[in-house]
């Protein structure tokens, strides 16, 4: 809709039908002529007034760019699956509980310079490229200065998928380089699990549910910008496929900070055509699948703007006046960290017999912003304590005989931590144990048993391991990456929070006590031992844990039996007070009933030879009751006093 009624036009028309009307009626100046005066001058106005409204409508502005959040030095389940409502799909979760969660979209995952090393000059990694070529990795050992990066399927109910499992793909890569994805095995040897250049290694499956979690070496061979598009599939209990699609996850290699994440360069480019009405603008983006939008400008006017969707932006305007125009396009990237914005080169355009005003069509979208989520609620359970029955005395004798069990559990696979807690102001070292799947369970370590059975046993790889014993000597171990019916045990100070408590935990090996020696070390991503105990060469021995810290090392013992190893950690609260926990941590080796290191409870006899759970520790020796010789010298004494009454009165009746 346009106006071609201007302001002189209107002054025009209204000069004429004056003079009409003096010639006609020169002498009636009344209120008839100065009502029609006033109506039409009204109409003009609002015809004026449309026509200037109308012709200086602004377009809409366009959305600004945002950073996408970098991470660089944090613990990240990069590809985290998700179920919810019969669907799958891929996020990403940050940090510890209370978990951040992101869109993939909204996150850059940045390894940095300190993350170069060089391949080594050994068979099994060649795979990363030639000996000594750079190679760049985010390690599988957390490393303070490096992100710390793996995925999981916590978040996925079990009973749920069939075999309560699900299929990790990845379906893509771009990049500068090759990328790898493998862990590095107990014994040193790398096991590959994602491949950009071998299709042997695009899938992986993993079971899902609580403690599902896996950290590997994430490897790029040359610095800069990666993309990795992942899809996780399943079927749930009833046969019907899911999922999630694919999901584009950005790795940026190289620099030290955010700012040194530098954005993909854009070209764009403009063409004009006529509509019906107006003039059709379009915009073609490259990359094609760089999110944004594209604005366009007849000379420094905005004429509006329209969001990319397959690289192509278009807009259909009546903006444009009769004459010839100069028209660009601005691409305008969703982020402003991953696509750089570039300009179109100009294009001309003349418009004959063009409307004077704006019909602009818009197009808007949503942007995901990161959510936090709060996981659930621990659970501890507290012991009560039975109450004592005590029954009337008979004449019937019955033996005691106090009885004697075992409690506790004894754990030999799954996923367990020796985890750090501030509970009432006290530092809490427990037992996190995630074997039973859903909540996990908070148990004292007087409480727990581990056992490393046939399936621990291995062998001294190599000199490299002399710390542990002559190379193919034999040794129990749990593996710093999962091993099936080994217990995997890490260590976590995931519940401490900055408001809590300062610096690092100081974990101690204090003292060890059983048949032959034991260690705990980490591989680097080339399998060397960077050894973190060692009873072999003395103790004590001192690692520092970093707050927010969930990571498995190797737990390796060089004989078979009965192992406590006494541990002691300390932190320093906000309030300047230090607190320590000690505890005494036991474990079973090799072909032993791991049952018989449970602490053990004995029950004595109540005082009518049914057990007395409250009297087990004090008559443990004895066995007998106080009650009865008590009842009988009460007795004896009401007697007594009896007879002395008696007496007294026949001596006054006498």
């Amino acid at each position: 809709m346009h106006f071609h009624l201007t302001k002189d036009r209107v002054d025009k028309r209204l000069i004429g039908h004056e003079n009409h009307c003096l010639s006609g009626r020169r002498g009636d100046l009344g209120m008839t002529r100065t009502r029609r005066w006033l109506g039409m001058g009204a109409a003009a106005a609002v015809l004026v007034a449309t026509t200037w409204t109308a012709a200086t409508i602004p377009a809409a502005a366009v959305p600004d760019s945002k950073n996408r959040t970098v991470l660089n030095d944090v613990h990240t389940d990069a590809v985290d699956v998700q179920y919810a409502d019969g669907r799958l799909a891929l996020k990403t979760r940050v940090g510890s509980a209370p978990y951040q969660f992101y869109e993939a979209s909204d996150v850059i995952f940045q390894l940095r310079d300190a993350g170069r090393l060089a391949v080594p000059d050994v068979p099994e990694y060649a795979f990363l490229g030639p000996a000594n070529s750079p190679v760049w990795i985010a390690p599988q050992v957390q490393d303070p200065s490096l992100l710390f990066a793996g995925w999981d399927t916590e978040s996925v109910p079990t009973g749920v998928l069939a075999g309560d499992t699900v299929d990790l793909h990845l379906r893509g890569v771009t990049g500068p380089g090759k990328v790898e994805v493998f862990q590095t095995d107990g014994v040193g040897q790398p096991v590959r699990i994602f491949s950009s250049t071998d299709p042997l290694y695009t899938s992986r499956r993993e079971a899902v549910g609580e403690g599902h979690h896996v950290h590997a070496n994430w490897a790029f061979g040359a610095p800069g910008r990666y993309r990795l598009t992942f899809e996780v599939t399943a079927a749930t209990i009833t046969g019907a496929a899911l999922s999630s699609g694919p999901v584009e996850y950005t790795w940026y290699v190289g620099g030290t900070n955010p700012q040194d994440v530098v954005a993909d360069a854009t070209t764009t480019t403009l063409t004009a055509a006529p509509a019906t009405p107006g003039v059709t603008l379009t915009s073609a983006v490259t990359p094609a699948n760089a999110p944004g939008w594209v604005e366009f400008f007849d000379g420094a006017t905005s004429l509006g703007y329209s969001e990319v969707s397959g690289g192509t932006a278009a807009l259909t305007t009546q903006a444009l006046a009769n004459g010839t125009h100069t028209l660009t396009a601005k691409f305008v990237p969703r982020y402003a960290n991953d696509y750089q914005s570039s300009v179109s080169p100009p294009v001309s355009y003349e418009v004959v017999g063009g409307p004077t005003t704006t019909t602009t069509t818009t197009t808007t979208s949503r942007t995901t912003q990161p959510t936090s989520t709060t996981s659930g609620t621990q659970t501890t359970s507290q012991p009560t304590n039975s109450g004592t029955t005590t029954t009337t005395p008979t004449t019937t004798t019955t033996s005691c005989v106090p009885t004697t069990s075992r409690t506790g559990v004894v754990l030999d696979k799954g996923h367990v931590d020796y985890a750090a807690r501030i509970v009432d102001g006290r530092l809490v070292s427990q037992v996190k144990d995630g074997t039973t799947g859903g909540t996990p369970q908070w148990r004292a370590p007087g409480q727990v048993v581990f056992h490393l059975g046939a399936a621990a046993a291995t062998t001294v790889p190599s000199d490299a391991f002399s710390f542990l014993g002559p190379p193919s000597s034999r040794i129990w171990q749990i593996p710093q990456t999962q091993k099936p019916d080994v217990v995997w045990l890490g260590w976590n100070t995931e519940e401490i929070t900055s408001a809590q408590a300062t610096g690092e935990v100081k974990w101690q090996l204090t003292e060890v006590s059983g048949p032959g020696s034991m260690a705990i070390y980490e591989l680097d991503p080339f399998g060397k031992p960077v050894v973190i105990f060692n009873s072999k060469d003395g103790l004590p021995d001192t690692y520092g844990i970093r707050l927010g810290t969930h990571a498995h090392g190797n737990w390796a013992f060089t004989a078979s039996g009965a192992y406590r190893l006494t541990f002691t950690q300390s932190i320093t609260l906000t309030s300047g007070a230090t607190v320590t926990d000690k505890q005494v941590v036991t474990f079973a080796i090799g072909d032993m009933d791991p049952k018989t290191l449970l602490p053990t409870t004995t029950t004595g006899c109540g005082a009518d030879g049914t057990t007395n759970s409250a009297a087990a520790s004090r008559l443990a020796s004895t066995g007998a009751s106080i009650v009865p010789p008590l009842a009988v010298g009460a007795a004896l004494v009401l007697l007594g006093g009896g007879l002395l009454f008696v007496l007294r009165r026949r001596r006054n009746e006498s």
